[in-house]
């Protein structure tokens, strides 16, 4: 929260998304900020001094509702809006960050940096198999992408006062409800759920992508970076991959994952989460009123798609994190430690249950 020390003020776009949610946390805990939550709700957001509640698809609404914001000088942008393509996402995503930049500078505020959160499809992993590890100078790939057009965004504001930087993070956990596409809490339900039902554990996915390299981000790393790299001289103007540290595979994990849970741990055996796993919504309703769940509603928490599509991955997913600590930038956090944490919060917050 703000206090006496402040000297900088934040404006967090999608504030209550799990990125956002952890740059604000994250700036709260180290103190000197005042932070402002942007959200399409104006909801509150734990850790933020403001909320303000804007469409960044209108300028017009923009300017007129970050009046509040006129002493911003650092935006994290971390919203998101997906569409049914990837060509469709380019026009409402980019919007929303010009808006976001041009409705503070509209408001006079004096803004020093704006940091970017966008992501490794940045080097086309959505498409199918990419450079592995993926250094920051990889050629853009073909076809529509809106993380090429929100940074060439960026880089044309040469008329600006403030600078940019922009981070590509890997996958991500982290905390957050309200967000079925979440990494951990999929994990987390998916493994409660063959714990009440008597199963084995099973990795829902084929052999391939059960041994494919992959590496993983906590939301509290990609916060800590974010924060690092609004201050920093070293980051101004660059692009640095973020990811907890060393790579891994879904086969090293699921035994761990498998004994946090006490279930048997299974291998590889391709499941059509988003078939199966709305079967088992009576079972999870019947767990939520016996454990005290907050959520009862099996839909309501995981996008089983997502998951599904998370573990179809056959092709290693590996970015190189060189660049940013030779910058600077040194934090090394463990992936196995980070899903734990993750799982203790859930179960502290009686999402999951606690067997």
């Amino acid at each position: 929260m703000s206090n006496g020390l402040t000297t900088r003020t934040a404006v967090v776009v999608g504030a209550t998304g799990i990125i956002g949610r952890a740059i604000g946390a994250k700036l709260a805990e180290l103190g000197g900020w005042r932070v402002i939550g942007v959200t399409r709700s104006g909801g509150t957001v734990p850790g933020v001094d403001e909320t303000i509640a804007v469409d960044l698809l209108a300028p017009e609404e923009a300017r007129r509702r970050l009046a509040p914001a006129a002493g911003a000088t650092h935006l994290f942008f971390a919203a998101y809006l997906p569409q049914t393509s990837w060509a469709a996402e380019v026009g409402p995503n980019l919007t929303m960050l010009v808006n976001a930049v041009e409705g503070l500078e509209a408001v006079g505020a004096p803004l020093q940096h704006v940091t970017l959160i966008t992501g490794a499809k940045y080097y086309g992993v959505h498409l199918g198999p990419s450079a592995a590890p993926a250094v920051e100078t990889e050629p853009r790939h073909l076809g529509p992408n809106f993380y090429y057009d929100q940074e060439d965004y960026l880089r044309s504001r040469t008329d600006a006062a403030w600078r940019w930087t922009n981070l590509v993070p890997t996958h991500l956990t982290g905390f957050a409800t309200g967000n079925p596409m979440n990494l951990a809490l999929a994990i987390a339900v998916y493994a409660s759920l063959i714990r009440a039902a008597g199963r084995r554990l099973d990795f829902p996915g084929t052999a391939a992508a059960f041994g494919a390299m992959t590496q993983v981000v906590d939301a509290e790393q990609l916060a800590e970076a974010a924060a690092w790299s609004a201050v920093a001289p070293r980051a101004a103007s660059e692009v640095f991959n973020v990811a907890n540290g060393d790579p891994t595979r879904w086969s090293q994990l699921w035994p761990a994952f498998a004994d946090y849970f006490g279930v048997p741990a299974g291998g590889p055996r391709p499941i059509p989460l988003s078939s199966f796993m709305p079967e088992l919504a009576p079972l999870w309703k019947e767990m939520a009123a016996k454990y005290g769940l907050a959520q009862p509603e099996l839909g309501s928490l995981v996008n089983w798609g997502f998951l599904e599509f998370m573990f179809a991955i056959e092709y290693d997913i590996v970015l190189t994190l060189g660049k940013i600590r030779r910058a600077g930038f040194a934090r090394h956090p463990d992936t196995l430690e980070g899903f734990f944490r993750r799982f203790d919060e859930y179960r502290g917050a009686r999402i999951i249950p606690t067997f």
